[in-house]
């Protein structure tokens, strides 16, 4: 079994660190200098745990013009992210034992580890039990949508959600909730705003996910069980979960573009903006700092959500709402570092270490003896340029196009295996 040395590298823990790595795991992490087949100088470099992103949109299936695993398991190792979790809303969705094994099918050409959300709605609850009885070790959670985005999957019963939250209980699943409430957005577009771009923030207006967070913090405290809000935006929402924090069953998490990102960019860009839940503004981006400081923000997920370019082109109303962001969070993130707005540690924990501990993955999210080599290394000093064009993801386009970053992958490694090279070695 051949040996890996990766030596004079900075990590989150140590400023310089030898790493071996032995078939799939980590063997030792200290100043020795072991025997190995092959040795990396890694001076002035950094190693991270490979990225666990818990919020990923891996299209194929139906979709596989948008996005398939191939592609989209490319994307993932040039941005050093080395598992995703695979949202339920595909074609055909993710809702029973058969379109599960189907996903399962597709996902074996994937190049990273991955798991599966399951989709809940008005009437599955029968089918979800039937595959989490079976406590399959590739199911992340259950995933809820309280409005339609991509997904027409949407539950808008609260006694539904009262009952999915009991099933998840009952199996000890993480439910997780893209809060925004369905009913609240009909009445915002059913307005005199015009349905444009630059409006998006005001037809998806932040009171329905504020009240849609208040609804599942009410309802995960009354079942006790444990609940993941996805992609907050407001200052309010932060200020509810934060309230919810101490009692360790709570979870949130935000993407780069609503840490980095105002609404008033679609005056520029137009769709490639569009993403739900919208941008917010530059007291909603400050909230967010500050729940990044405090530790109520548990992880950064990339919302990656691949469409076509000549979907993104067409009329606001039928425009679909995401972009792609497997490549660009991490870099993003680094680039924060050299800033001085994140430290190394933070990092660490935003994506890898807390998703490896939300979500009971035991041998990832830390450079360990005995952990899993799935690691990314990262030249801070390098210049990253985010050129869609040259994307390894089928969605060519990006809000953050043109953005020259600090930081940049130079080489990600998946259960002891170097997948990518930024050299093309």
């Amino acid at each position: 079994m051949s040996r890996i040395l990766w030596k004079h590298c900075r990590t989150s823990e140590h400023e310089m660190v030898n790493i071996l790595i032995q078939g799939q795991k980590i063997i030792s992490v200290g100043s020795d200098e072991p025997r190995a087949d092959e040795i990396f100088d890694l001076s002035g470099k950094i190693v991270l745990p490979g990225m666990i992103d818990p919020h990923v949109h891996m299209r194929d299936l139906g979709q596989k013009d948008k996005e398939d695993w191939t592609s989209g398991s490319r994307a993932a190792l040039a941005g050093g992210v080395t598992t995703v979790f695979d949202m339920p809303n595909t074609v055909p969705a993710t809702l029973d034992p058969e379109t599960l094994e189907l996903k399962r099918k597709f996902a074996e050409k994937s190049d990273i580890n991955y798991k599966f959300y399951l989709g809940a709605t008005e009437g599955n609850l029968d089918s979800l039990q039937a595959i989490l009885r079976k406590n399959p070790d590739d199911v992340a959670g259950i995933k809820v949508f309280l409005a339609a985005s991509s997904s027409r999957e949407v539950i808008t019963n609260r006694e539904t959600l009262v009952a999915v939250c009991r099933l998840a209980r009952e199996y000890d699943r993480i439910v997780c909730v893209h809060t925004e409430l369905q009913e609240c957005i009909d009445i915002w577009q059913a307005s005199t705003l015009e349905p444009l771009a630059v409006n998006h923030h005001l037809l998806r207006n932040r009171v329905c996910a504020i009240e849609g967070t208040k609804i599942c913090l009410d309802i995960a405290n009354e079942i006790k069980c444990k609940l993941y809000i996805a992609h907050v935006t407001t200052e309010e929402e932060i200020e509810l979960i934060r309230v919810f924090k101490n009692d360790n069953r709570i979870y949130c998490e935000v993407t780069p573009h609503h840490l980095l990102l105002e609404h008033t960019i679609l005056e520029k860009i137009g769709n490639i903006g569009k993403v739900n839940p919208p941008l917010r503004t530059e007291r909603d981006l400050a909230a967010l700092w500050q729940g990044i400081e405090d530790g109520t923000v548990d992880t950064v997920g990339s919302d990656h959500a691949p469409h076509l370019l000549s979907e993104k082109g067409k009329p606001y109303q039928q425009a679909p709402a995401g972009f792609p962001g497997l490549e660009t969070t991490l870099p993003l993130l680094i680039n924060e570092f050299n800033q001085n707005r994140l430290d190394l540690q933070q990092i660490a924990r935003l994506t890898s270490g807390n998703a490896a501990r939300i979500f009971d993955l035991k041998e990832k999210g830390r450079i360990e003896p005995g952990c899993s080599a799935d690691l990314s290394v990262i030249d801070p000093a390098a210049i990253y340029r985010v050129d869609p064009e040259k994307f390894a993801s089928r969605a060519r386009f990006s809000p953050f196009a043109g953005r020259e970053l600090y930081g940049k992958v130079e080489m990600t490694m998946v259960n002891g295996s170097i997948k990518f090279r930024g050299d093309g070695k």
